[in-house]
This record gives structure tokens, C-alpha cells and sequence, in this order.
């Protein structure tokens, strides 16, 4: 009897040593930009530390709540796991306080067993980037390509905005045929988060909401005064862009998802300011990760990396982001973008183990709490490209689009059914 009480003791110490490896292995792979964390976040066989700029921890979290609170932290947000880990500090949890925490986490998808509708029981998020179809919504965020011919009379105009909400509209259409429940961010091509358009929203909630943070002491007066007065352009960078953006997350994570669908078209950035084509067309796709040490300034960025730190959803999220970008390349015949490629790819992100799948910490990477995929299938304005978006020669269920806007839509939906297999 003794025996087999050692025997599991060095069972539970060899499982509890391989979650701190895990994490040590994420943290290493997907979250330390560049060793800028190394300081902050230190691991040993019994737990892992968080430490502030004066080399005092800050937060623990113990071996055997690594699995618990991974699972909790899933049902969550970013504030309520603020919240308690500053009451929790460096703490260990009791198994009566560990048991009541296992007792609220997400219970996880269960695989149909409908042949027909193999995504039954799934819940997807499709958030399709920006919103402006028109010059003067598009101007704001610049989210538009106008080129004009060498003959000085036939230009194009292509709306981002327009390209992924096709692009989403198709995607849910198809994941909805095999069963799964489908959520968009945006309703309407035109639209924000916000159920309406850009200059609906500058007419009609821009100074109730204003004065609502000014109340809740989130702006002070200069703030407020400045943002009342500047033109949208300044206003959209300046505030509406981020304040979008976290609605969008809020959105998708009160749907509670699975898995999240990010569509972006991408542009060739050394061709800017875009008033001519290029050759160059690359694909790729991003995921969660390369944190810096600013970010760990920002209480809300730090409650999200502990959730990272501490889930599976980045190795799934690679996964994802995988299949995705080798069904971009393979369908849309484009090549995944290597790091020296674009600036953003070399200087803002980190490579993953898989060809084409980069760590970047954009907002709804790090703010959206799900397996995730944040997809750039091709540049708009590449000289091929571009002829075959302009094009509107094909409806779809009342979609008017193009075949390339179909084939995009087809690589989530082929990347979303291989995840699920």
C-alpha cells in the first residue's frame, strides 16, 4: 500500500511539473517577445511567479491550480481575472477553493455525431475588419484603395470593409449548412460593432457617449473637449478605433465561441500610399502572442496574458491559423510570407513553428477570449488581385461578390472543418 501511495505521489508531481513545462514552452514559443519578459515571469517546479519592476512577485500561481484556473480564466474576463488575482496575490488555493472554481469553467464542445451536420453544437465568431463602404466612412480608418489607369479615366475603388463582410456573410452561410451556430460581429457591410454606420454614429451617439465617460470620470474635461471638436479623422485614430474594437470583443466574448474567425485583406505596405499596383502578394495569418514588457503596464493586457500563459488556446490557435494560411496559399495559389517579407512581420512579431503563422499582439488577439484565427489571405492591391475583387458577377444567397471573395470564404470554411475533424 505504501508503494502504490509513492507510486502516485510521484504520478502527481510528474503531471503537475509538466503544466509549469507547458506553460514554460508557450510563454518561450508564443509570449516572450524577444526576452523583454524574462525577468517578469519566472518558472520553477512548484510554481510560476509574476514579479514587478522592483523584483517582488507579485502574483503565483501553484502547480496544481494550472488546470483549474486555466479552465476558469476561459469563462472570464479580462477584469474579473484582474480581479482575482489581486485578491489571490501569491496565495495558494485550498482544494475546497479549487473545487468551487472547477465547478464554473466552459464545458467544452462535444463532436457531433450527426453525419450530416458534423459542426452541430459548435459556436463560431466571424468578425469581418472595419466598416466603411463609402469615401466618406472609409477616409476615417483609410481602409480603400483607389487607383487610377494610366489612361487617367478608369479607376478602381475597393472597400476592405466591403471585401471581408462578403467574405463573412459566405463563411457563415456555409459553416451554418453544417450545423454550427454562427455569430458576426458586424450585421450590415456598412456597419460598425455598433449596429450602424460610421456618420450614423458621429449623428447619433458621439456625444451621449462622450459625456458618459466624462461622468464616469474616464475622460477629463480637456479630453472631452478635445474629442467634441476634432475633425473624424482624428477622431476615429484618436478614440472610435480602440472604443470599436472593444466592443467588438465584448460582442464575441459574451457569444462565448469556440473558435473566432478574424478576416482582414491585406496590401503590399512598401507599395503605399496606393495609387498603383504591385507584384508582390504574400499570405499569412496571425495569432496571439509577443508580448513586451509595456504591456505588462497595462493591467488588462496582463490578466489576458495569464489566460494565454495558462490555456491551450495558443497551440490551438496555431493550429487553426495553420490550416488556414495552407488552405489560403493552396486554394488562392499565394506563397506564406516569410519574416523578412514585411516590416510588421520582422519587427512586431514573433515566427511560430508553422510556415506562415505569426504572434502578433494586436488588440483582438489578445482581448478576444477563444481559439482564434486572425486571417490576411492576399494583398488587394496586387495587379492580379485587384482586377478579380473589382469584379461583381456572382450572387450568392443574395451576396453580390466575385469568385475570389468565394475562394477566400471557402479556405475558413475548409480550415474550420479540418480543426474539427
Amino acid at each position: 500500500m505504501k508503494k502504490i501511495f509513492v507510486l502516485f505521489i510521484l504520478i502527481s508531481d510528474l503531471t503537475h511539473a509538466q503544466g509549469i513545462k507547458q506553460c514554460q514552452q508557450r510563454f518561450q514559443q508564443y509570449l516572450n517577445y524577444h526576452g523583454q519578459l524574462s525577468a517578469s515571469v519566472q518558472f520553477n517546479n512548484q510554481c510560476i511567479r509574476f514579479k514587478n519592476g522592483k523584483g517582488l512577485s507579485d502574483w503565483c500561481i501553484y502547480t496544481d491550480e494550472i488546470k483549474v484556473l486555466s479552465n476558469y480564466f476561459e469563462s472570464c474576463s479580462s477584469g474579473d481575472i484582474l480581479n482575482f488575482m489581486n485578491k489571490k496575490c501569491c496565495q495558494k488555493l485550498s482544494t475546497k477553493q479549487l473545487d468551487s472554481l472547477s465547478a464554473k469553467h466552459k464545458n467544452p464542445y462535444s463532436k457531433s455525431s450527426n453525419m450530416a451536420k458534423p459542426l452541430a453544437g459548435i459556436k463560431v465568431a466571424i468578425d469581418a475588419g472595419h466598416f466603411g463602404t463609402n469615401l466618406k466612412d472609409a477616409a476615417a480608418e483609410q481602409k480603400f484603395l483607389k487607383i487610377v489607369k494610366e489612361n487617367g479615366q478608369d479607376s478602381i475603388l475597393i472597400f476592405e470593409s466591403l471585401l471581408t463582410f462578403q467574405t463573412a456573410y459566405l463563411c457563415k452561410q456555409n459553416l451554418e449548412t453544417m450545423g454550427a451556430e454562427v455569430f458576426l460581429s458586424r450585421t450590415q457591410a456598412n456597419y460598425t460593432s455598433f449596429n450602424c454606420s460610421f456618420d450614423d454614429w458621429m449623428k447619433d451617439h458621439k456625444k451621449s457617449t462622450l459625456d458618459s465617460l466624462f461622468l464616469a470620470a474616464t475622460i477629463n474635461k480637456v479630453k472631452l473637449n478635445q474629442l467634441a471638436t476634432c475633425n473624424a479623422y482624428k477622431f476615429f485614430w484618436d478614440f472610435f478605433r480602440e472604443f470599436e474594437l472593444a466592443n467588438r470583443a465584448k460582442k464575441i466574448n459574451d457569444f462565448h465561441p469556440d473558435i473566432t474567425l478574424i478576416i482582414h485583406y491585406n496590401v503590399n505596405e512598401k507599395n503605399a500610399p496606393w495609387k498603383k499596383t504591385t507584384d508582390k502578394n504574400f499570405t499569412m495569418t496571425f495569432m496571439p502572442g509577443a508580448f513586451t514588457k509595456n504591456d505588462f503596464d497595462k493591467p488588462d493586457s496582463k490578466a489576458n496574458f495569464l489566460r494565454l500563459l495558462l490555456s491551450n488556446q495558443l497551440n490551438q490557435s496555431e493550429q487553426l491559423s495553420s490550416l488556414t494560411v495552407n488552405h489560403f496559399s493552396k486554394t488562392l495559389k499565394i506563397e506564406k510570407a516569410q519574416s523578412s517579407d514585411a516590416t510588421y512581420l520582422a519587427d512586431n512579431c514573433l515566427k511560430t513553428g508553422s510556415e506562415g503563422v505569426f504572434c502578433r499582439n494586436l488588440y483582438l488577439c489578445r482581448k478576444i477570449n477563444s481559439v482564434m484565427v486572425y486571417g490576411e489571405a492576399l494583398y488587394q492591391d496586387n495587379e492580379t488581385e485587384i482586377e478579380m475583387l473589382r469584379k461583381k458577377d456572382l450572387n450568392v444567397n443574395g451576396i453580390q461578390t466575385n469568385t475570389r471573395v468565394q475562394e477566400v470564404a471557402k479556405c475558413y470554411f475548409d480550415a474550420v472543418m479540418d480543426y474539427f475533424k
